[in-house]
Order: structure tokens, then sequence, then C-alpha cells
């Protein structure tokens, strides 16, 4: 199956799932499987597969101190894959790469779970192996 029918699948089980869930007032979580997905307020971009997932954002309030080591940009985005999770050097983004995950909707793709905060300005990536993961939104980012 092509990457684009894929994406086009992708983003249509997202609307119906949400559209499925409007008009209940109780907050159910739904699991999807994309590999890559933005959240609602579009400032944050992910992609993930079975060995690591990877958050970029667009704009932050935060700052990080340059790696000397990365000869890329440095600080743009977190990633965890088997360790702890890290800052990401890059020369590339994820931003843009696929459909907004509303908040309640938890991503599974290996053991990675990544789910939106509940105001959609926000994400939170685990490996659900290890424990190790990260959350970040524009006010600020953390490891663990």
């Amino acid at each position: 199956m092509s990457r684009k029918l894929k994406l086009i699948l992708s983003s249509s089980l997202v609307a119906s799932l949400m559209i499925a869930g409007c008009g209940s007032d109780k907050q159910e979580s739904v699991t999807v499987n994309l590999e890559a997905f933005t959240s609602p307020d579009g400032n944050i971009g992910c992609i993930a597969d079975e060995k690591m997932v990877r958050c970029d954002i667009r704009r932050k309030q935060w700052k990080v101190k340059k790696d000397p080591a990365c000869p890329l940009d440095y600080g743009n985005g977190l990633m965890v894959a088997d360790g702890e999770a890290e800052i990401v050097c890059a020369g590339d983004t994820t931003l843009g790469s696929g459909p907004d995950v509303a908040p309640g909707i938890v991503n599974l793709v290996g053991p990675f779970e990544c789910a939106t905060g509940d105001f959609g300005d926000s994400m939170r990536c685990e490996n659900m192996l290890t424990g190790n993961g990260f959350e970040l939104s524009a006010d600020s980012y953390e490891t663990f």
C-alpha cells in the first residue's frame, strides 16, 4: 500500500473516530496506529516506527544550550528509542508529516504510545517497554 494511500486512510479513520465521539459527554480514549501525526494546534509534528518516536515543535518559549557535537539544528524536538529520551539533532523536520490527532486519541506504534494533552497543545510519548519518554509543549519540555 502506498504511503499516500496509508495517510489518506489514516486521516479518514481519525476523522471517523472523532465524529463517532461527538455528542457524548463521556471522554473516552480511542487508539489509532499512525506513523506520522500532528497535535491539534499544528505546533507539534511526530513520526514513529517500531524503533523510535520523534516529535518536533514549531513555536516554543523554552531554549536549550547548543550541543557542540551537533552540526545540524539542535533543540527543535525530542525523541525516544530504547534508552532515555533525548533532544534531537537533525537537518530535517517531522512537522506537517501527518493528520491531527485530537485529545483523547492514543497513537500506538510498536512499543511507543503518544497522546496529546487535554487542550491539544502538548504531546506525551513513552516507550511502554522501558518507561522512558518525553512530554513537550510550547511552554516547556520534560524527559523521563
